[in-house]
């Protein structure tokens, strides 16, 4: 396997990714709390890093020569994993901005 082409497809796909997603959530919406309040946005937004994972899988899909099933599959798994510990750290980090409440603590904030 080429690990360090499945480390670092993932990794610059978790980033891109994750990062588009509290660029667009901040500039747009202010907090996840905002967007959560629209749930077909807060459901497309999940889309982005999923696409950015997707995108690393195939990227290292094309540029592998043996088990490429396997590496692609293992680099998607590993973009989201790094996608949810980013979006730990950025709660962590910035509690106020990346929470995203309970669908019935968001209903009764309207």
């Amino acid at each position: 396997m080429r690990w360090k082409l499945i480390i670092l497809a993932s990794l610059i796909g978790a980033i891109i990714g994750f990062g588009l997603w509290c660029a667009i959530t901040i500039a747009f919406f202010g907090s996840a709390i905002n967007l959560a309040r629209h749930d077909w946005i807060l459901l497309a937004s999940v889309l982005l890093p999923l696409g950015f994972a997707i995108f690393g899988g195939v990227f290292v899909y094309r540029h592998t020569a043996r088990r490429r099933k396997v590496q692609a599959v293992t680099t998607a798994i590993l973009s989201l994993i790094l996608t949810i510990v980013g979006y730990c750290v950025a709660d962590v980090v910035d509690h106020d901005r990346f929470v995203i409440p309970r669908t019935s603590e968001v209903r009764h904030g309207r």
